[in-house]
């Protein structure tokens, strides 16, 4: 598949304002791309929040009656706030719809099902399918593509990206997304769909006590690692989440960071607190961070190919 850049990891709550305020105050990300903008299709906010080299887009749905019963509306309404999807770029978006179809994949686009693939813009997979929702997006030529100048503009594709990063605030020291955790009901059957019929790289295998699972990493595009992950203890975050959605769901965004002792401080100061840690990986509470757990790390995924 023609996959590209991380697009975005969407966080869903019920209200963006506070989550825009708590995203400024904790990682103090470039803004500049979208900020608190209003679709009329979809009746939800959004926001889209550049951190080091990844996009977590920040949205909720509106405040009107309809939008109870539209796609955002209808995911909080189940679910809370959590983790909603993963999406990237691509550059044909037909190609990347006939391999998912080809390989049993349902495949939806903004309006729905589609039995034909578009000449650019979204398609989603369904969540049952994949055990969360991937989208992959092919700008339209008439919008300047992510490049910009048009409304997709992505300073991560501009020259100096990097340089302007390092030169921010950055208060918790991060360096780039280390990998997107998905928790999965069957791991083996995880890694095959994953590995065999989505076309990512098997990076590694292995097992955390700290988190409690036992987990498959794979590379879908260039620079985004996906961690499959499957519960090895019940108590756990992830065994509380599969317990809660035995279909699986997108489960965390994990960071490396330069320094971890300079993150875990920055944290206590913005009032978010550490649920567990050892010598290489923060896990914080996902109580303080409007649900969505998040890790911070010095641990890189063997065989990345960033490394």
């Amino acid at each position: 598949m023609s996959v590209g850049k991380l697009f975005h990891v969407t966080h869903i709550t019920e209200d963006l304002a506070p989550l825009d305020v708590w995203y400024d105050r904790v990682f103090a990300p470039v803004r500049g791309v979208m900020d608190g903008q209003y679709s009329e299709r979809e009746r939800r906010m959004g926001s889209l929040l550049v951190i080091g080299d990844a996009v977590i887009e920040a949205m909720s749905p509106s405040a009107e009656p309809e939008a109870a019963a539209m796609p955002i509306g209808r995911f909080h309404a189940k679910f809370g706030r959590h983790w909603h999807s993963v999406a990237w770029f691509c550059d044909d978006v037909r190609s990347v719809w006939d391999q998912l179809v080809e390989g049993g994949i349902r495949v939806l686009q903004p309006g729905g099902p589609t039995d034909a693939p578009p000449e650019d813009g979204d398609i989603y997979t369904h969540p049952k399918d994949t055990f969360t929702q991937l989208e992959f997006f092919q700008p339209p030529v008439s919008t300047g593509g992510p490049q910009g100048p048009g409304p997709f503009a992505d300073p991560r594709f501009k020259p100096g990206w990097t340089e302007r990063w390092q030169a921010s605030p950055n208060p918790l020291g991060i360096e780039r997304m280390t990998y997107v955790s998905i928790v999965v009901p069957d791991l083996e059957e995880a890694t095959k769909l994953y590995c065999e019929i989505i076309g990512a790289p098997l990076l590694w295998r292995g097992e955390s006590e700290l988190t409690g699972t036992r987990s498959t990493y794979v590379s879908l595009g260039p620079e985004t690692v996906i961690e499959l992950t499957h519960p090895t203890q019940a108590d756990g975050l992830a065994g509380r989440e599969l317990a809660a959605y035995p279909g699986g769901m997108c489960h965390a965004m994990t960071f490396t960071v330069a320094d971890l002792e300079h993150t875990a401080a920055h944290l206590i100061d913005v009032g978010v607190r550490v649920l567990a840690r050892d010598d290489t990986t923060i896990v914080v509470d996902p109580a303080d961070s409007f649900g969505a757990p998040f890790r911070f790390t010095t641990w890189s995924v063997p065989g990345d190919p960033r490394d």
